[in-house]
């Protein structure tokens, strides 16, 4: 990502909201946009749109209800229930596909054909082949693919990125996440797929990095097969390690993740109606008084707790002037489609572990894990020890 796509969206880099009020300016009188999709993140996206002056002209979905919701709050968009309505459209420019997971790859493939960019929430298909093969689309089209990775574009993620990217913690010792709730059960996807994408694409965000190692495991309480907990751990090159916990059975709703250094540690609770970040001068270091680690005393530092000034700009709209800036000039936005690929491949390899983990399950023998063969290259190949 270029210094100067980051800086726009990185408050502690620059003042962020004079750059977003200067983004909100070049959204109006850009491309026409179309809305696949207008259930929760669909409307969301056309009332964004709107909010920032982009041009959504229209929008599409099978439900009859949802539309007519949209033409009463929305009067200047068009709808329809036909996709091709959009896609024989030669005045739409670019689409965003706020539909369920498994229609993402024919839907994008359809867009990206029709000359359209697109814009596809997570995940960005539900295998990494299928991305591969929208993202050759999108490059042999000369068209801007772009993925739902919201939090990528959330101030604070940009400050705890800031802070790891800077050295402020010291070395990097761990990232733990949790996002937990009571529900919403799908059908069409286990808690892996629905929730972890989130976590994924910050950890990514944060480290710069794909994991060398993943390890999975979970359970299905309620539907059979249907794993409504997933832990999973992954590895890094660089040293760290990340734990990611989701849970569709979970009595209080939870959005947390712990970044913790050598010399800082750092909190980002998106519970938190305000003070989203807590920064933690706490720090343990032994002191050896003799010739072994054996001989060592404890040496804690309790520091001062730093909130960091965090700006209020909405995410998803820093998200939709990314992508009707890339329309516009060309360039690569954040959240490019290489971001969803990584995602799609760690969410693979755990769902992996999950099913032979399912299988070896009760003659605890087994416990699967996987490790990207050349990472350096940029390998997508995993395989199982």
């Amino acid at each position: 990502m270029s210094k100067q796509l980051y800086s726009k969206f990185a408050p502690g880099l620059v003042d962020a909201q004079n750059k977003t009020d200067g983004a909100v300016e070049t959204a109006k009188g850009g491309p026409s946009l179309a809305v696949i999709g207008c259930g929760y993140w669909g409307a969301k996206h056309i009332r964004v749109g709107h909010d920032i002056g982009a041009r959504v002209s229209m929008a599409a979905d099978m439900r009859s209800d949802r539309l007519e919701y949209v033409k009463s709050q929305y009067p200047s968009v068009a709808v329809s229930r036909d996709f091709d309505a959009i896609l024989n459209n030669s005045s739409i420019d670019g689409v965003i596909i706020a539909t369920p997971a498994v229609t993402h790859f024919e839907l994008a493939r359809a867009a990206l054909e029709a000359g359209k960019h697109a814009l596809v929430e997570k995940p960005l298909a539900m295998t990494s082949a299928h991305c591969r093969e929208l993202i050759a689309i999108a490059e042999e089209r000369k068209r801007v693919l772009m993925v739902g990775h919201t939090f990528e574009y959330h101030p604070a993620v940009g400050v705890m990125r800031q802070m790891v990217r800077s050295g402020s913690l010291g070395e990097l010792y761990y990232i733990d996440s949790r996002r937990l709730n009571l529900g919403l059960y799908r059908p069409d996807a286990n808690v892996l797929w629905d929730l972890a994408p989130h976590d994924l694409s910050i950890i990514f965000f944060l480290l710069e990095e794909v994991a060398q190692n993943i390890g999975a495991w979970g359970c299905a309480h309620v539907l059979p097969d249907v794993e409504d907990v997933v832990y999973a751990k992954l590895g890094f090159k660089s040293g760290p390690t990340a734990h990611v916990h989701v849970s569709w059975l979970d009595p209080v709703k939870v959005r947390q993740i712990t970044v913790v250094g050598s010399d800082a540690m750092l909190v980002f609770d998106d519970v938190e109606p305000s003070e989203k970040v807590r920064v933690y001068q706490k720090r343990f270091r032994p002191r050896i008084s003799g010739d072994s680690y054996a001989d060592f005393q404890s040496a804690y530092h309790h520091g001062d707790v730093h909130i960091p000034a965090i700006s209020s700009s909405e995410p998803l709209k820093l998200e939709l002037i990314d992508f009707v800036n890339a329309i516009k000039t060309g360039g690569q936005p954040v959240a490019n489609a290489a971001h969803g690929l990584r995602v799609v491949e760690a969410l693979e390899a755990a769902s992996e572990c999950l099913r032979l983990n399912q299988e070896h399950r009760g003659n605890g023998t087994h416990h699967p894990a996987f490790l990207r063969r050349n990472a350096s290259a940029g390998a997508a190949e995993i395989v199982v020890r």
